[in-house]
């Protein structure tokens, strides 16, 4: 195809799109892959093959595209795909782009541009706004993945894997209805929970948090409604909040207890855990939210929900803007130590871009300490994502991934630190013949 420029900000610097689909194999490493990680590394994206022109905003808009790096006895490889929907097809079909932006009037495209999983044998590429597309480990598209027919239409882009059932958690939500669906499949893969909630108003559920026994929803107050003028959503800090108890075993919205709070709006998770009648949450948190320009604080926090008092604590973690936490997803509901973010870290004459950060930062959860892994001037990161050593038995044994990009450069690299000492040198850095914009959620599939 033919490649095209953009002014929009979201079009350009680190979100650049990129045109073409590579296999890159025996690419040159600095320093030494870790022995024992065998497998892929599979990240997924907005990534527009077309000019969408006017209204284009990240990460609502463009088809996703799969980044992957594969190791294997030592070397190391990569491959690109597109998530070939049916809407790109017909996109392909036409040689211009024929859907519209997400927040634009019809029609709509399943975009699967937002996290790829891998579940029951399954690889899946997400979009909450849509099913799934199911990929092979070559990252070709296979089609929609529908639950066999019992997916109710949507899918989460942020389940959780339960480290100990293996059940994949999720909920899906509906912005003209407001309903919420609490899913749950088996490790087998059988969808046998699918239970309707009726939300206070309709809100996005980008993710949630699991305990052994709950699955934790944040509703913020950042409210949709279709027939407004302009963007469909409104900032209403007066509704405060309201926290979803789902216990995993629900099979009807009278078993959700809901719970008030303080108004605030978060993207994503850390991790949560259970204990004693409370369940404590670590997230980066935002002060308010619009689908608009504006400025808005951003900072880690820890919310505690009280189950007894029925009652919300908000506290303050660290206020340095953060984003896209992980943690060993071995320790994933229960009472992790370690967290991992992208973080802010302005530098002199660099204009942050939303999704891509300076540095990456350790948190140690039970002491509040902080060890940050700075990058060099021009290369930012998305989100780091923490692959155990096999070898290894404490939390932390284990290492960061992460794909960084460098202003100005059209070439790329692959990131890997210690996550026990990131503030070192990093273990090994996988040079890419070519630059891999900023993107979303991946995830690392062992062999």
């Amino acid at each position: 195809m033919t490649p095209w420029q953009s002014t929009n900000s979201a079009l350009s610097g680190s979100l650049a799109p990129v045109f073409d689909e590579r296999d890159d194999i025996a690419l040159a490493v600095d320093g030494e892959l870790p022995q024992g990680i065998q497998g892929v590394f599979m990240r997924n994206g907005p990534n527009p093959m077309f000019d969408p022109g006017p209204g284009y905003t990240y990460p609502f808009d463009g088809t996703g595209m799969i980044h992957a790096i594969y190791l294997n006895g030592g070397h190391a490889s990569y491959r690109n795909r597109w998530v070939r929907t049916r809407e790109l097809n017909e996109e392909c079909a036409a040689g211009r782009r024929l859907y519209n932006v997400g927040f634009g009037p019809p029609p709509h495209a399943n975009l699967a541009n937002t996290n790829i999983v891998r579940h029951a044998g399954r690889i899946l590429a997400l979009y909450e706004g849509d099913l799934p597309y199911e990929l092979d480990a070559g990252l070709n598209t296979l089609g929609v993945f529908d639950g066999q027919g019992k997916l109710p239409g949507v899918m989460s882009a942020h389940p959780k894997l339960d480290p100990a059932t293996l059940e994949l958690l999720s909920v899906a939500y509906d912005l003209e209805t407001g309903t919420l669906h609490y899913l749950r499949a088996t490790s087998t893969g059988e969808l046998d929970r699918c239970v309707p909630i009726a939300a206070p108003w309709p809100a996005m559920v980008h993710d949630i948090a699991i305990t052994p026994h709950h699955v934790v929803v944040f509703l913020c107050p950042l409210v949709f409604d279709f027939s407004r003028q302009g963007p469909p959503a409104d900032w209403e800090p007066e509704r405060g909040s309201r926290v979803a108890l789902i216990p995993r075993e629900a099979r009807s919205a009278g078993q959700v207890r809901w719970i008030e709070g303080p108004a605030f709006f978060h993207w994503h998770t850390l991790n949560a855990f259970e204990e004693n009648g409370r369940i404590e949450v670590s997230l980066p948190w935002y002060d308010a939210f619009s689908l608009g320009p504006g400025p808005r604080r951003l900072e880690l926090h820890r919310i505690v929900i009280d189950t007894e008092a029925n009652n919300v604590e908000d506290h303050l973690l660290d206020d340095r803007a953060c984003e896209f936490g992980r943690i060993n997803d071995a320790y994933l509901g229960s009472k992790a130590r370690f967290g991992y973010v992208g973080l802010r870290d302005p530098r002199p004459g660099e204009t942050p871009q939303p999704g891509a950060f300076e540095a990456i930062a350790r948190y140690d959860l039970q002491t509040g300490e902080k060890r940050v892994h700075r990058l060099p001037p021009g290369v930012t990161v998305g989100e780091p994502v923490f692959v155990a050593d096999p070898r290894g038995k404490a939390e932390d044994d284990g290492f960061l991934f992460a794909f960084t990009h460098e202003a100005h450069s059209d070439t790329g690299r692959f990131l890997i630190l210690d996550a026990r000492d990131i503030a070192a040198e990093p273990v090994a850095s996988i040079r890419l013949p070519r630059r891999v914009p900023a993107g979303l959620h991946g995830n690392w599939m062992p062999l």
